[in-house]
């Protein structure tokens, strides 16, 4: 049985306890043009006859069964007329509702909360592109004199952030793109380039550039709201473009705040207060916003928890706030400048079994080392980051997007022995 050695520094906060201050370092980023989305999915069209077309079709048949039925009897009897006389007015009456829909469909009104949806579609859909990944893969076929050649096209959603022609979407809608295609409302269609991402939270930042002429036009920012109070049950809006099918609007209410979700891009590093909503959300829809009732973007999807792949009611966005704390990093640095201890965290639930206490186990050291220049060893246990109980991984993460590189923490951490 392993013992604890009872560290008091300076600083301790208890007993088998050491606390350290540590210097957040700067990690170094290589930037990766990465991301996979749905596949476009091909739309089969059929034409439906119009209502007249169906009627005349009736018709037809009803007056080829009365011509038949009437001349089969050389001398028709009254039973016949009364027959004929019923089929008639059937004809009549189908007639006489058919003009009655027609008259109650002309005469129909949006009620006022159908009228607030509408609104909210006509004044953002401008705001929402569709974006086509084109990605090219060469690899050396089995006959060494050729090299085979592998396209594919996926596609997600953007949406305008302002009018420089900045496009943020999702991470993993761009990753691995050769060409990048950004189509607006009126289908017009221009390259894109990635200006930098954040795989940490899935975000990314496009730039178009489209002619002066037609600038004010197309580029029709979205008007962003905040994150910060919103509450479970307020209804939301959600335009995108689920298996390429462009344009669509989906409407339901925020599930939940406050979810931890992984991120598509970045395994070991989760998303930190994400929002559930059931707005149907599908392949195709991510990087598209999420609105509430004024219109205002709340947040971005990006993933859904589906046993199918469709909508299964529960899908989630990175909130706005936390978007847009991303985007001005990127516009300013090309990527998200993040704080780290410089260590390598082991498996969750290992802390638990070697000392009793759950936490971060540090597996090993980075170079260079923040927390190993403050003093923290292979096998130390973090139990809390400031004020911040660190129980999992995802809370040291969580506690460490707390900061800025340069700052400084308190650790509080275990070491068994």
């Amino acid at each position: 049985m392993r013992q604890r050695n009872a560290l008091s520094g300076r600083l301790a906060f208890g007993q088998g306890c050491l606390v350290l201050a540590v210097q957040l370092l700067v990690p170094s980023y290589v930037l990766v043009h990465i991301a996979l989305t749905p596949p476009q999915t091909a739309m089969l069209s059929t034409r439906m006859p119009r209502h007249p077309t169906s009627i005349s079709a009736s018709d037809s048949a009803v007056s080829r069964q009365f011509s038949a039925g009437y001349s089969s009897n050389a001398r028709p009897n009254r039973e016949a007329s009364l027959r004929k006389t019923s089929r008639s007015a059937s004809r009549r009456d189908i007639l006489a509702s058919g003009a009655s829909a027609a008259v109650g469909a002309d005469t129909f009104v949006l009620k006022s909360e159908e009228k607030k949806n509408v609104d909210l579609f006509d004044r953002n859909s401008p705001g929402v592109v569709f974006i086509t990944n084109e990605e090219i893969t060469f690899l050396q076929s089995n006959d060494s004199d050729s090299i085979d050649v592998y396209e594919r096209d996926t596609a997600g959603t953007g949406w305008i952030y302002d009018t420089e022609g900045r496009i943020v979407t999702n991470l993993h809608v761009v990753k691995g793109a050769n060409i990048l295609i950004v189509r607006f409302i009126d289908g017009t269609q221009v390259n894109a380039t990635v200006v930098g991402a954040d795989p940490g939270t899935d975000v990314a930042v496009l730039q178009v550039d489209v002619p002066p002429k037609v600038a004010s036009k197309l580029l029709q920012p979205l008007t962003r709201g905040c994150s910060g109070n919103l509450k479970v049950g307020q209804e939301v809006f959600a335009i995108g473009n689920p298996f390429g099918l462009d344009q669509t609007l989906t409407k339901g209410i925020i599930s939940a705040v406050g979810r931890t979700v992984p991120s598509k891009v970045d395994g070991g590093r989760p998303i930190q207060g994400a929002i559930q909503t059931d707005a149907a959300i599908n392949p195709g829809n991510s990087g598209g916003p999420l609105f509430n009732t004024d219109g205002n973007v709340i947040g971005m999807n990006t993933e859904i928890v589906s046993p199918s792949g469709a909508s299964a009611g529960i899908g989630f966005a990175v909130p706005i706030d936390t978007v847009s704390a991303r985007v001005l990093q990127i516009l300013k640095y090309g990527y998200v400048r993040r704080p780290s201890l410089g260590v390598y965290l082991a498996a969750d639930g290992i802390a638990e079994k070697v000392s009793g206490q759950p936490g971060g186990v540090v597996a090993g050291l980075q170079s260079p080392s923040a927390a190993g220049t403050a003093g923290v060893q292979i096998g130390d246990i973090i139990l809390q980051i400031d004020d911040t109980r660190t129980k999992s991984i995802n809370d040291v993460y969580a506690a460490l997007d707390m900061h800025l590189p340069g700052e400084s923490v308190t650790l509080q951490i275990l070491r068994p022995q």
